[in-house]
C-alpha cells in the first residue's frame, strides 16, 4: 500500500495523541482531499485493512455523540519507528480502547488550536509532549514528587529561543479540592527548582528551551470551569490573611479557561490568572 502525505501525517498525529475521532481527522487532514464523507471512510478502511490504523466504531465522544475512534495498529507503529527512529506507543492501546481516550481527544483539540492560531501572532508550536512522555519524578518520593500533565506544549516566536511551556490539565469532571490542591503543590515544588526544570526538558527530549512555565487548567464545560475556579480560589488567603495550611496561596503561574474559549483562539485574553491578586481580570498568555 502506498501512503499519501496525509496518511503519513495522520500516523504521526496518532503517535502524538494516541486517540483521535474520525470527524476531527476528516476535518483536519483530509477535508480538501475527500469532501465526501464516504470517500474519507473508504480511505480509512484501506488503512485499517493494511493494519496501519485501528478503528473503534460507535464509541461515545466527549460531546455526547457517537463516532469512530482511531489509533495506530502494528504497521503504523512499525512505520513510525522507521521514519522517526523511535516510538513511544504501547500496542496495548491498539488492542483495547483505553478508558482515558476521551481525555486524549480533548487535549488534542487544545494542542491543535494553539498550533493553528500561533502563526497569526508570529508564533509557532515548537513541541507537544503527550502524557506518558511528560511524566516526571523530580524528587525521592514516587507518590509525591512527580508531575503528570495531560500534555505539555512549547510555544514561542519562530527562530528565537524565548518560549513558554504550558502544562495542560484537562478538567472533565467535578474534581475535588484535594486533587486540585495536590496538583498545584506538586507543580509548585517542581517549578521552584530551576535545576529540575532543565532536567525535565532533557528528560522529555524537548525540541526547544523554555523561559517561563505555566500551568493551564482547561474546563471541558463552562460549569466545570467555574467549579474548578471556585476550588482553586479557595486555596488563596482571604483578604488580610497570611498564607496558611488551609489557604496556602498559589505562587506559580496558574491559568484557567474553557475548552470552547481555547478552540476559538488561545491567544486572546481568555484566562483567569489564579495566581494573581485579582483572578477575575482575564489575561492573555505572554512571556
Amino acid at each position: 500500500m502506498i501512503l499519501k502525505d496525509r496518511d503519513i501525517l495522520l500516523l504521526q498525529r496518532l503517535h502524538q495523541f494516541i486517540y483521535l475521532d474520525g470527524a476531527f481527522i476528516h476535518e483536519k487532514f483530509y477535508r480538501d482531499l475527500y469532501d465526501r464523507e464516504d470517500s474519507f471512510r473508504r480511505r480509512m478502511k484501506q488503512l485499517e485493512e493494511a493494519n496501519y490504523i485501528r478503528v473503534f466504531t460507535r464509541r461515545a465522544l466527549p460531546d455526547g455523540t457517537v463516532g469512530s475512534i482511531l489509533t495506530l495498529d502494528m504497521e503504523g507503529i512499525r512505520f513510525i519507528q522507521e521514519i522517526e527512529g523511535e516510538r513511544q506507543f504501547s500496542i496495548h492501546w491498539s488492542r483495547e480502547l483505553q478508558v482515558w481516550y476521551r481525555h486524549s481527544i480533548l487535549i488534542a483539540q487544545v494542542a491543535f488550536s494553539f498550533e493553528e492560531r500561533a502563526p497569526e501572532y508570529g508564533l509557532m508550536m515548537k513541541d507537544y509532549v503527550q502524557e506518558n512522555r511528560g511524566y516526571y519524578q523530580f524528587g525521592p518520593s514516587k507518590k509525591q514528587d512527580v508531575i503528570r500533565p495531560d500534555g505539555f506544549l512549547i510555544v514561542g516566536p519562530k527562530g528565537q529561543p524565548t518560549n513558554f511551556g504550558l502544562f495542560l490539565e484537562m478538567e472533565r469532571s467535578r474534581g475535588t479540592k484535594k486533587v486540585l490542591q495536590d496538583k498545584v503543590e506538586r507543580y509548585t515544588r517542581f517549578l521552584e527548582r530551576k535545576d529540575q526544570r532543565e532536567k525535565y526538558l532533557y528528560h522529555i527530549g524537548a525540541e526547544a528551551e523554555v523561559q517561563e512555565f505555566l500551568v493551564l487548567f482547561v474546563g471541558a464545560s463552562e460549569n466545570t470551569m467555574q467549579l474548578t475556579k471556585n476550588k482553586l480560589g479557595s486555596l488563596k488567603p482571604r483578604k488580610g490573611e497570611r498564607p496558611g495550611i488551609l489557604h496556602p496561596d498559589i505562587t506559580i503561574p496558574v491559568l484557567l479557561t474553557t475548552l470552547a474559549a481555547i478552540t476559538r483562539d488561545p491567544f486572546q485574553a481568555i484566562y483567569f490568572p489564579m495566581h494573581k491578586t485579582n483572578p477575575d481580570e482575564k489575561t492573555g498568555i505572554a512571556i
